[in-house]
């Protein structure tokens, strides 16, 4: 990803924030333990005394959680904000370095629209969206170790349905990451052309020309939502299947896991381990599908970002410039000198001109 670069800037408050992702999502994993062991001994034994220690150790648990997941929203907010800031900084001092002819050909709205749009978008999938991702991996992976440890069978059923939730996650991944790069596009076309007219806007007036530039707007307006509108049916349609397949899954694994029971190859206390377990399995899949479709939006933006680091100007400095004499000598001459602006680049605004 792009954006790498950027965070590896700040490698202490990274690396808070993933020791407070392993903790938050370690506290969440030994949950489903705790209920089997109440279930299996506590329940059935109708000890008091282990009943007490289970709980308290259920709130230490809930503290770990409360603390942990408050240290991770500060630290990835914290590298969200940071990461813009520095991401900006470093776009506007290129933009400025890059000479009159690249904005001849470049509207400085649509600047304007990845300057703060496409910014503000990539601070989402740098801060919450990003640690959303990860947290979610590791409490899908987390929940798939702790799955075979307490059923290998119920666990290679559930696995065998991992395919066919995750290829369509791929599949959908890509098609919202082109159709948010379209959508920003429209977006920035509009702000472009707002900011061009409404810099005119003398002009404008002096010419009656209110109504027919409203109306040319607003019909960009319209194509940025209707490029909006198929980047989010395709993010709806992502979410739905994964969810269907998901809970699908569940209620298959579940049904032969209530056969294991009734025939005694199971505990009721280990069945409701490997529930709890699939339903954090579950959780994570379908929020990862969900975090993926931001993820895939900000990849866009990102991408039209990189777009203006990589432009370069025309008229560059030396490398090995020569110094001037002190005082100044010499004459300046113009021989047969043609020019023409960037945005015309056949009509030329000067030709043969000598003096």
């Amino acid at each position: 990803m792009a954006l790498w670069p950027y965070i590896w800037r700040h490698p202490g408050m990274l690396l808070a924030a993933l020791v407070a992702l392993v903790a938050s999502a370690a506290a969440m994993l030994t949950v489903p333990v705790a209920v089997r062991r109440m279930i299996d001994l506590g329940f059935s034994g109708a000890d008091g005394v282990f009943m007490d220690k289970y709980f308290a150790m259920l709130i230490v648990i809930g503290l770990v959680l409360a603390v942990a997941s408050a240290g991770r929203m500060y630290a990835v907010n914290w590298l969200g904000e940071r990461v813009v800031a520095d991401l900006r900084a470093q776009v506007f001092r290129h933009l400025a370095m890059l000479g009159p002819a690249f904005y001849e050909t470049t509207h400085s709205g649509e600047v304007m629209s990845r300057l703060t749009a496409d910014t503000t978008q990539i601070k989402g999938a740098a801060g919450s969206a990003l640690s959303q991702a990860l947290r979610n991996l590791i409490m899908l992976v987390g929940a798939l170790v702790m799955m075979f440890v307490t059923s290998p069978t119920l666990s290679a059923l559930a696995l065998a349905a991992i395919p066919a939730i995750v290829f369509p996650l791929l599949a959908y991944g890509r098609a919202v990451r082109r159709l948010s790069r379209a959508a920003q596009d429209r977006l920035a076309d509009a702000s472009a052309y707002a900011a061009d007219n409404l810099g005119a806007v003398r002009a404008m007036a002096a010419f009656g020309q209110e109504a027919a530039v409203s109306g040319r707007f607003a019909a960009a307006v319209e194509r940025a939502f209707t490029a909006a509108r198929a980047r989010l049916l395709a993010r709806a349609g992502l979410t739905a299947i994964a969810i269907f397949l998901v809970v699908a899954s569940i209620v298959g694994v579940l049904w032969f896991g209530s056969r294991l029971v009734i025939s005694g190859d199971m505990t009721g206390g280990r069945l409701g381990q490997f529930i709890l377990y699939a339903v954090f399995a579950a959780g994570a899949m379908a929020e990862l599908a969900e975090v993926w479709g931001e993820l895939a939006q900000a990849a866009g933006a990102a991408e039209r970002l990189m777009e203006l680091l990589a432009a370069r100007p025309r008229v560059r400095d030396p490398v090995s410039p020569k110094r001037m004499p002190l005082p100044p000598l010499g004459t300046v001459e113009f021989r047969d000198a043609q020019f023409a602006y960037p945005a015309r680049p056949g009509v030329s605004a000067l030709n043969g001109v000598s003096f």
